[in-house]
Parts: structure tokens; sequence; C-alpha cells
């Protein structure tokens, strides 16, 4: 199929998943040297100086990687602080990390403009009322994705939409057009592939007469960063701002025999609970293996479990899985590894 000819097919129903693409800052035109995370993931040299604009998921996931390597790497952010999407205190032990791996962050900063030449790139941003220029191998524009439903035909097939581009689905992924569905980056909420493919099941399922239908209850987030980190449910601000009276438990990766036989002591689990009946709300973790160990507590989320029974379950030992169950057990007051006042 190409620009001159096409074809036709015929659906009883259809699942409409389409993904999204990285948005092109105009000043910032993708080129050799003006790269998207696309790009990135493609170069055949290891940069000697990386600039990444754009200080959210991606970018600081692959400016960390590009810096293990051995990449001078600058991070330019437009808002207050890198990885807005986590708490503080997590971020701060990510920002410790790109620090020891000699990682410029810049923040409050606006990207303006780049030179290319064959060799390099020039950027030039304003940050603190003052205009920089920085030198690098390449520049990585990391600002966003938009998603692909512009140009497919859905305007005139009566599709509703959104703001930005996104589809307007039911509560089974269904369009205001009843036999056809939406996935992914093109509907509302969190871009991560989990999401998506969860949502198709619930799809496929709708379309075979069951009565399934999405809950985002406890749809983990995880950044690739060095250490990782990830969140499910609600943290402390979120679950209070809905009206909870919590309780929350944190206990540090340098107090697990594991992470301290990983030399890997940086980071902390959190659990986050209802005071008035221990019932799990959610859960942060920043360390070590992040992004496996929160699948046990969006677990705990969705069976509705309070942290006795978290704390109350038997983790083998030596495993990074115990601080969990140490949360939980800071949170009742009953801590066994540490000290609290």
């Amino acid at each position: 199929m190409d620009e001159k000819s096409s074809q036709t097919y015929k659906f009883k129903n259809a699942i409409i998943a389409t993904g999204s693409r990285p948005v092109e800052i105009p000043s910032f035109k993708y080129s050799k040297r003006v790269i998207n995370s696309t790009g990135a993931l493609n170069l055949e040299e290891v940069p000697g100086h990386l600039v990444v604009i754009g200080g959210g998921y991606i970018g600081t996931e692959l400016g960390s990687a590009y810096a293990n390597l051995g990449s001078k790497v600058t991070i330019i952010e437009g808002g207050d602080d890198i990885l807005a999407g986590f708490e503080k205190q997590m971020t701060q032990i990510v920002k410790k990390g790109l620090k020891n791996k000699g990682v410029e962050v810049v923040v409050k900063a606006s990207a303006k403009g780049v030179e290319e030449s064959d060799t390099g790139v020039v950027v030039t941003y304003e940050a603190k009322g003052e205009e920089q220029k920085v030198e690098a191998d390449y520049v990585l524009v990391t600002v966003g994705r938009r998603p692909n439903t512009d140009e497919i035909g859905l305007e005139e097939m009566g599709v509703k939409f959104l703001e930005r581009g996104l589809i307007d689905v039911d509560k089974q992924c269904r369009t205001s057009i009843s036999n056809i569905y939406a996935i992914g980056d093109i509907v509302s909420g969190p871009q991560l592939a989990h999401k998506a493919s969860y949502e198709a099941k619930v799809a496929a399922e709708a379309i075979s007469g069951e009565k399934s239908e999405v809950d985002y209850l406890a749809i983990p987030a995880v950044c690739f960063t060095d250490p990782e980190l990830a969140t499910v449910g609600l943290n402390e601000k979120q679950a209070k701002d809905e009206g909870y009276e919590v309780v929350a438990g944190k206990f540090p990766f340098a107090a697990n025999g594991r992470a301290l036989a990983l030399n890997a002591t940086d980071g902390f689990v959190k659990l986050v609970s209802r005071k008035e009946d221990g019932l799990l709300l959610g859960a942060q973790i920043v360390g070590e293996n992040a992004s496996d160990m929160i699948a046990e507590l969006g677990l705990a989320i969705e069976a509705g479990m309070t942290l006795e029974d978290i704390a109350m379950t038997i983790h083998a030992h030596p495993t990074l899985g115990e601080i969990s169950m140490e949360a939980a057990e800071v949170a009742l007051g009953k801590p066994i590894h540490m000290i609290t006042k």
C-alpha cells in the first residue's frame, strides 16, 4: 500500500492503538544532531557531551543511561525541578546520583534555540534572567509526546475527542462509536505501556460480551534512573488531599542486608495507609530494583490489604523485598531493625 493505492477492511469491531510520537519544538527541529528518544536509542556512538531538553521520565532516564556510558550530560528543565511526578524526597536521591556522575541539572530554564554543524550543536537557553550557551555533540529533546490521532480519518467517522487530540472513551475503552475502541497513549491517563496492555484486555473482553471495565486504582509508574523510582496508588500528600487521615512508614535500603551486600544502600520504601484501619493507599520506592519491588505493593492495594497483612507476610531473607515488610512494621510502630522516636 502506498500514497497512490489503498486497502479497504470491513470489521465488526476495531481497537485503535496508534500510540504517540515525540513533541517537536519549533526552535529545535529534529535533524542529525537534534534528536528525540528514538534517535537517542539509535546513536552509533557515545556522545562526548549530550544536552537533554526536558527533565521528565524520558529525559532523565536517557540522560542517566548516557552518563553511565561515560557521556557528560546537561539536563535543561523548565520547571522547578526534574521528575515532577515523584515526591521530592525520592528525586533528591536520584539527583544525588546524577551529581555523582557529573550530570549538570539546570532548572527554571527556557531552551531558546540551537545552532547545528557537522560535528555538534550549540544550545542557547535562558536561566536566572541570563542567556547561556552550551556546546555538545547532540541535543536530545524530551518535552512530551503527542497522540497519533490526526490524519487517520477519525473526525470524519464522528469519533469524539477531548483536549490535546485524545479520544474520549468510556470505562470499557469504547469511543463515541459503539463498535470502535481506543487504548493507550491516545486516551486519557499516563502514557505507560502496561496501562495500554491492560486497556487492551478490557476492550477485548468488552467486545466478547464480558462486563469488564477499567479500574485504575493501582497503576504503577516506574522511572529507570539510577537508582530506580517507582510509585503506585496515592502518595502521602495525595492521600491527605483526598481527605484521608494517614499513617506513613519508611524503611531505608541502608538497613537491609541484601542492599548492603549489593552496595546499593541509597533509597527507601515508603508505605501510605489509612489511619483508621491500616488499609494500604499507596507506596513509593526509590532504590535498587524498585521496578520489580513495586509489583507486590500494587497487588496489596488491589487486594485491599492492610499494613498488618504486609508485616505478617513472611518475606525471604536476605532480599530487597523485606524492606516492604519492614516499612509496614515502621508504620505500625513496631520496627525491629531500626530505632524510631
